[in-house]
């Protein structure tokens, strides 16, 4: 009986099919990612061989990642790697997966401190230790503290430390926000933090796969501003006078976030900083003590 062959090029086209009628917003994308790291090679390589068969253990090995994406997991959830910054986060599906918005704010920090300063930084939520592990590889005398009450994500951001030769320059502590750090005298020159920031009654709006992420690292209570209040009230208890924030904010709570920092009294600069689509992404603010 004469076996069914699967090139490259045709598990491609039957996969990008059929993430679209699951209707993925990226079909073509996420089968070549899924595939590329099957075959352990980048995707140029499934143009280069377009023709090339598959063996039986390789189509083994696809399936349950084409299965999973169908559910709803993302891509890098199910590889288990991220790119973000230059760098391969290591992430999975206990983390908020890195996104390119949060760029932003990598971006504005490395315009604001030059390369050779010795910056103290603080992350807030640092989840996988995107932020914090970014600042540090781009700013190689920095060093910091992440905070996190997620000990899965903890782990992860460990792991990421040591992938990228960090693990001595950086701490990572388990954390419910500044809980770890109550009575220390530590003070920061640079507060960073992306934290749970989705209205709880959004989740309706949210795709399969934001689903399938943390819920812990999504919701920022009914309207999303949990969070920021207790940074606007307790950062500067943590900052060196003239210290900086800079947070991450959904695409329409600037104002609201802008109004909490002035409503604590001891900030000055209040900025926004807008990412590549246009929208309000950061908020930045000088600590005066």
């Amino acid at each position: 009986m004469h076996k069914e062959i699967w090139t490259i090029g045709r598990i491609l086209q039957w996969t990008e099919q059929y993430f679209q009628s699951k209707e993925m917003d990226t079909p073509r994308l996420d089968g070549e990612v899924l595939l590329s790291h099957v075959l352990g090679k980048d995707r140029i390589y499934l143009y280069t061989h377009y023709d090339q068969p598959l063996i039986q253990e390789e189509l083994d090995a696809f399936r349950p990642l084409v299965q999973e994406r169908a559910k709803g997991h993302c891509v890098a959830a199910i590889i288990g790697e991220k790119d973000f910054m230059g760098l391969t986060f290591k992430v999975n599906d206990k983390v908020l997966i890195p996104r390119p918005d949060t760029e932003t704010l990598i971006e504005h920090v490395l315009g604001t401190y030059s390369k050779d300063s010795k910056v103290r930084i603080l992350d807030v939520c640092t989840g996988p230790g995107t932020i914090l592990l970014s600042l540090l590889h781009y700013l190689p005398y920095a060093c910091g503290v992440g905070l996190e009450i997620s000990t899965d994500a903890l782990a992860v951001a460990e792991e990421n430390s040591e992938r990228f030769n960090l693990h001595d320059r950086v701490q990572f502590l388990e954390s419910d926000m500044f809980s770890a750090l109550a009575g220390k005298a530590e003070k920061f020159d640079l507060i960073v933090s992306n934290p749970p920031y989705i209205r709880t009654g959004d989740a309706k709006l949210l795709s399969q796969d934001v689903l399938n992420e943390p819920h812990i690292a999504l919701f920022g209570g009914e309207d999303g501003l949990e969070f920021y209040r207790i940074l606007a009230k307790e950062c500067g208890t943590y900052l060196k006078p003239q210290g900086r924030i800079a947070f991450e904010i959904g695409y329409d709570q600037a104002e609201e976030v802008k109004a909490l920092l002035k409503e604590a009294g001891h900030y000055s600069n209040i900025q926004c900083i807008a990412d590549l689509g246009g929208n309000n992404r950061v908020v930045t603010a000088v600590y005066e003590g």
